[in-house]
């Protein structure tokens, strides 16, 4: 296999786990019969990240860096990432050492026997039950929507061929969604057992509040996936029941003026026909911008605004074994 491959890790206070990554990363990939590189995205870290990888840099060659200007998620980290990657296989990893480097050549593996993209599912996951059951819940609600059936979107430990993701415009959680999104341009999707470890380092950076924007990202998958193509259709469907409260007012409006009901009655009739109507307008209207949206993108490629404050070697030849 004579691939290049880039392993992308996204990190976000990691002071603890980095030095550690870096160094059983590394014991993997010197095994590696061809060029890799090992490429860390420090997300906005507020503690002293950023400095134990400028300070690792200078003993460690297949090591590059970038540094995002904030903390904009584990999503834009990885986008970040997959930019600056030179592999012709990218594989992707949490920083916190909760997946197992040595389970990277399983997936470069299927890579080998003709996927697209093989993910890694925590089968044994040691993790507590209170993030474990929304975690399922959400698989089964991606699986049941996408009709991409994995045991396990949240698994970080995922490799991809590249020409798969790197163009992917991805917000909010939808790292964990990007098999699904490539599966759209026909991606061949696999799913392995790997190793999860229980947390050594650090504190869990998942809340609450993460597993209500994984709810909601959901719902805006199921959308991209079933309408990103033809948006008016989406649309148009979303508009078909106030078509039909339209007319539902509106014949009620009419026998309260051919009946003589009472001027409180076909009032809120008439209201509601308008109303009613209005809605549905105006969702065709969204729909037709939807439209001019998509033709717009096709004609015209938009990058994603640069996040980069700092950059390490990324001119740098990728390290051959």
């Amino acid at each position: 296999m004579s691939a290049r491959l880039s392993i992308v890790v996204p990190l976000y206070n990691e002071e603890e786990s980095v030095e550690r990554l870096v160094a059983e990363v590394l014991r993997v990939a010197q095994s590696f019969p061809f060029e890799y590189e090992l490429i860390l995205v420090d997300d906005g870290s507020t503690d002293g990240t950023w400095e134990i990888i400028e300070r690792l840099k200078e003993s460690t060659p297949p090591l590059r860096a970038v540094r995002l200007r904030r903390n904009y998620g584990q999503t834009s980290a990885m986008v970040a990432g997959f930019e600056q990657a030179r592999g012709e296989i990218i594989v992707t990893m949490d920083g916190d050492l909760q997946n197992d480097p040595a389970d990277i050549p399983m997936l470069l593996e299927k890579i080998e026997e003709g996927f697209d993209i093989v993910s890694g599912w925590r089968r044994e996951r040691k993790d507590p039950f209170s993030r474990v059951l929304p975690s399922r819940i959400a698989n089964a609600l991606i699986s049941l929507t996408t009709g991409v059936r994995l045991h396990d979107y949240g698994c970080s430990l995922k490799a991809y061929r590249a020409e798969c993701v790197r163009n992917l415009r991805a917000y909010g959680e939808m790292h964990r969604f990007f098999p699904a999104l490539a599966s759209m341009t026909g991606a061949r999707i696999t799913e392995i057992p790997v190793r999860h470890h229980p947390r050594r380092f650090g504190v869990s950076k998942y809340g609450f509040d993460r597993i209500l924007k994984v709810f909601s990202d959901i719902f805006a998958m199921n959308l991209i996936i079933r309408f990103s193509s033809v948006p008016l259709k989406g649309f148009a469907l979303c508009a078909l029941p106030f078509v039909g409260l339209t007319l539902f007012f509106a014949i009620l409006s009419i026998l309260a003026l051919v009946y003589d009901w009472t001027a409180g009655k076909a009032l809120f009739f008439f209201i509601a026909t308008a109303l009613s109507a209005m809605a549905a307008v105006h969702l065709v209207l969204l729909g037709i911008i939807g439209e001019l949206v998509v033709a717009t993108s096709d004609l015209s490629h938009t990058r994603l605004p640069e996040l980069t404050r700092r950059k390490i070697d990324i001119g740098n030849p990728p390290c051959a074994s």
